[in-house]
């Protein structure tokens, strides 16, 4: 289907980085390792930024691409890989805390 292009359409596109998807299903692991760690939602924030700065990012703009990607990102390697990142990101945010 072939049409002019606007600007306006980008608002509506769904497209998903999965890493992200993981990185908030990993929160809690991480989190779990360091007690003292701030949980304000800038630290956390913190953290998730750059976590995800610090990982591949795996874009999908369909529900198919999605289950596709997150079989892939179920991989051990890839888990590791982003409990690593997060880890560095905690590490980091816990020794300088930018408190809301």
């Amino acid at each position: 289907m072939a049409g002019k292009f606007s600007k306006d359409v980008l608002k509506d596109l769904n497209v998903t980085n999965i890493m992200e998807l993981v990185v908030d299903e990993q929160f809690p692991i991480v989190m779990q390792k360091f007690p003292g760690a701030c949980c304000c939602k800038q630290c956390l924030s913190d953290i998730k930024a750059m976590s995800l700065n610090g990982l591949k990012p795996h874009y999908v703009s369909s529900e198919r691409g999605n289950l596709f990607e997150r079989i892939n990102t179920s991989d051990m390697i890839v888990k590791v890989d982003v409990l690593r990142a997060m880890t560095e990101a905690a590490e980091k945010v816990t020794r300088n805390p930018r408190h809301e």
